[in-house]
């Protein structure tokens, strides 16, 4: 008697999840940074850094208010506008009346199993604001909720000194 070989589920830990296709199998992943000279580009490289150290699945979007991406890392194209779409959603529900105007940043945080998702509004010059998205899976909320906000805060810095 011989026991068939098992393979190991695809999200299991240790595997990269870097440039897998997308749930649906058929569209790559995105890896959009901000320009070149964008006053953000250097702290977009940092988060895609510390996401590819998770073990697990992840992404990110750093989207305007109206849902274009300036950003991306770990969604399909498919995804991008749907993502930009409930994270303003869920940030219009959690928030009643909208963000705070005298505080920086707000956060909204979700959870799905073991899949933590962190919304930050992040004002940007003007009257304008800018949703960055972070999900992430093998790391707790709350230490993804604090780097969120920190990113979401020096990106708002960075924003701030160029306008």
């Amino acid at each position: 008697m011989t026991a068939e070989l098992v393979t190991p589920h695809p999200l299991a830990r240790g595997g990269s999840w870097a440039g897998r296709a997308s749930r649906r199998g058929r569209e790559p992943l995105l890896e959009q940074s901000p320009g070149p000279d964008s006053p953000v580009g250097g702290l977009w490289a940092s988060l895609v850094e510390v996401l590819g150290a998770i073990d697990g699945p992840s992404s990110a979007l750093l989207a305007t208010a109206d849902g274009e991406a300036l950003a991306v890392h770990g969604l399909a194209q498919a995804d991008v506008a749907r993502v930009a779409r409930q994270s303003r959603a869920a940030l219009a529900a959690r928030i009643p009346g909208g963000p705070d105007p005298d505080r920086a940043v707000d956060t909204v945080e979700l959870t799905l199993g073991l899949r933590h998702t962190v919304i930050a509004s992040v004002p940007s010059p003007g009257s304008e604001r800018h949703l960055l998205t972070v999900t992430a899976q093998g790391v707790s909320v709350q230490v993804l909720e604090a780097w969120t906000r920190r990113l979401a805060e020096d990106i708002h810095q960075a924003l701030s000194t160029t306008a």
